[in-house]
């Protein structure tokens, strides 16, 4: 099961993923987060990853889907990954932080 917390505060949209993020979660989930942040526009993501419990190749390649859709706006996506697991699975591709408040 994945949960999905979203906030947009000072111009940037924070999306805290909670739970399992896997090719079954990931299909209940994707396009309503993408057609969230298209619709919307926003330029400056972050995602945090600090309270996954696991992820696999697929919904690896979402986070990588949400940073290419960021890209496309002219943004900037960092993921919170105070493992730094993804980090090394990203091969530093995209920013990373430990906690969502060093963005502020």
């Amino acid at each position: 099961m994945l949960k999905i917390s979203f906030e947009f505060r000072k111009g940037i949209f924070f999306i805290r993923l909670i739970g399992i993020l896997n090719k079954e979660t990931y299909r209940k989930t994707a396009k309503e987060l993408e057609e969230l942040i298209t619709k919307n526009k926003f330029k400056y993501i972050v995602i945090n990853t600090n309270y996954l419990k696991e992820i696999d190749l697929i919904g690896l390649n979402y986070l990588i889907r949400i940073y290419y859709i960021t890209k496309e706006n002219k943004g900037a996506l960092i993921v919170c990954d105070k493992s730094n697991i993804l980090k090394t699975l990203l091969n530093d591709n995209v920013p990373t932080i430990k906690d969502e408040l060093e963005v502020l």
